[in-house]
């Protein structure tokens, strides 16, 4: 395994200018706005893009970043070639980086990106981020912002881990959609999987995440692109950049040796992400009477292991083998992360946001994106989505409702139909059971969801696992008696999960509770409060107690527990 050379080493070659340091901007050229507002500079490093129902100054601390802003504008201010001082900042933010708007005196523009502690290892997050838009940009045709400078070593004159980068040129698509005729619809959908049809092309010897090899310390594991992939020698795959392999902020370190990838076959990696969970449990137990209901600690325990046996024989010729060749995917498309031309709003001119995108199986990676909505009831396949055999019968609402769905079914079909003309293999990757893609899902999130759902997924494979391709006896065995049990849990899993997700839905919120800037905050606490005495007095319809659901209430203030059950 080669050597990574040193971060610092890495660090230090983007801090000099012809052979000098650069030095840092004057303050007083700086002006400094969010949202068409003038801010201090302590608000650059604060959050302010939204407030949160729920543990509020914990979301604030996860979303803190200190820095030097005038170090920082200092290597903007020679990025790209053209040395020009920044005399204004935009603030931007999203939920797992701060961008700024840097705009400089020759009127140039250029982003630059911190992530936030929340992100994951920052050293992880950073590089990989780089890595991905650099070898898009020099060996696809997938339209990424150019890298200027960056560094991955937060001892640099900055004080932060940082991308700077061109910024997207052209408009988001959100701007645009609703203005576009069907057919520039559907023209911009088969661009999107002739693009994605390039990133499946692409060959990878392992799962895990992209990164520059210069920026790989001597403790980091990872393996190098073969010639024909990378011609130039510059990227390797390492550890996974996700939120989910941050194993220091979440396991004590006798578990630093988990295998944080990268991974060289599906098999593999199933296993890390069942032994990491194992840890976690092992290291946190959780009582079976906590919410979500997840079983007791020996069943917990007991499931995972079962997760295990299946992840050690999934390097045989399966259904699942045949699609699980890691592959580069962008798998957060919606509206505001896809740019089009100003003059041409079907051709896509920019892809942003590759933060934490990393390499993983395909068929955990193919799926429909964000911007495309496909119901449950949507149908795989050649035939065309229609409308209902009642339509003629509806209200005109129902109908404008009806005529909607259709439109959006229609749309989902041409980015089916389309994947399967231009990406053959992510299209033979949307066939693969929802069960067998959940038995990863659910694997790795065992230790903060419990079992249930997993097991859910092992009692499918077992009944299933000859049309699998798997060779000899299932290693486990679910009696009646352990399905009519799994049954009532999954009932309560499932009841705990409706209530959850009808608060994100009707306060059109996330699962820290985060409202939009735009939007008022007071009206919406009102909101919750109401909507909670709502279904408290509903309870009965989700089979809980009104006490079970002020309980399990995701946004529930507890200084007002009592108000709510007088």
């Amino acid at each position: 395994m080669p050597f990574g050379l040193s971060l610092r080493a890495v660090g230090r070659r983007y801090w000099k200018a012809k052979g000098r340091f650069v030095s840092a901007q004057p303050s007083r050229a700086l002006s400094i706005t969010c949202r068409g507002k003038s801010i201090s500079r302590e608000e650059v490093f604060r959050y302010t893009n939204g407030r949160f129902l729920m543990d509020e100054n914990h979301a604030f601390l996860r979303r803190y970043v200190k820095f030097d802003l005038d170090q920082l504008c200092a290597v903007a201010a020679s990025a790209g070639g053209q040395n020009s001082p920044v005399n204004a900042i935009e603030k931007m933010e999203g939920g797992f980086s701060k961008a700024l708007l840097l705009r400089k005196e020759d009127g140039s523009e250029i982003i630059a990106k911190i992530p936030f502690p929340i992100a994951g290892p920052p050293k992880y997050t950073t590089a990989a981020e780089v890595a991905v838009l650099q070898y898009l940009h020099a060996h696809t045709q997938i339209p990424v912002p150019k890298v200027l400078a960056w560094s991955s070593d937060p001892s640099n004159p900055v004080g932060a881990e940082y991308i700077i980068m061109e910024k997207a040129s052209g408009i988001q698509l959100f701007k645009r959609w609703g203005e576009m005729t069907d057919y520039d619809q559907f023209c911009l959908v088969k661009q999107l999987t002739r693009l994605e049809g390039e990133l499946a092309a692409l060959r990878f010897p392992a799962s895990g995440s992209l990164y520059p090899c210069e920026s790989m310390g001597q403790n980091d594991t990872y393996v190098t692109l073969d010639r024909e992939t990378d011609p130039s020698g510059r990227f390797c795959i390492g550890p996974s950049c996700e939120r989910g392999w941050d194993i220091q902020a979440k396991t004590v370190s006798s578990h630093s040796q988990l295998d944080q990838g990268p991974w060289p076959s599906l098999s593999s990696f199933g296993i890390a992400l069942a032994e990491r969970e194992l840890a976690r449990i092992e290291q946190n137990p959780t009582t079976a009477m906590s919410d979500p209901p997840r079983g007791s600690f020996e069943e917990q325990i007991a499931v995972l292991k079962m997760a295990r046996d299946v992840m050690l024989r999934l390097d045989s010729d399966t259904l699942i083998d045949k699609v699980s060749q890691p592959v580069l995917w962008h798998t957060d498309l919606h509206m505001g992360n896809i740019y089009v031309s100003d003059e041409d709003v079907t051709k896509i001119v920019s892809i942003i946001d590759w933060q934490s995108i990393v390499i993983s199986p395909l068929f955990l990676q193919a799926r429909f994106p964000e911007f495309l909505s496909v119901d449950e009831d949507y149908a795989l396949g050649t035939e065309i989505p229609k409308l209902p055999k009642d339509y003629d019968q509806m209200d005109e609402e129902d109908k404008k409702l009806a005529d909607y769905k259709l439109q959006e079914a229609k749309m989902a079909k041409t980015y089916e139909l389309s994947s399967g003309s231009q990406n053959k293999q992510a299209y033979k990757a949307l066939f693969i059971p929802s069960f067998l893609r959940e038995l990863f899902t659910r694997c790795g999130e065992a230790s903060e969801e419990g079992i249930v759902p997993l097991r859910a997924c092992l009692i499918e494979l077992s009944t299933e696992w000859a049309e699998i391709g798997f060779t000899g006896q299932c290693p486990f065995i679910f009696s009646d008696e352990d399905i009519r049990k799994h049954d009532q849990e999954f009932e309560k899993y499932r009841d705990f999960h409706k209530i959850q997700e009808l608060a994100r839905k009707l306060l059109d919120t996330d699962s820290e509770g985060w409202i939009a800037p735009q939007l008022d905050f007071s009206l919406k606490q009102q909101q919750n409060e109401e909507l909670l005495r709502d279904v408290m007095r509903r309870s009965h319809e989700y089979n809980k107690s009104p006490e079970e659901v002020q309980r399990i209430w995701p946004f529930l203030d507890r200084s007002k527990t009592k108000t709510h059950s007088q």
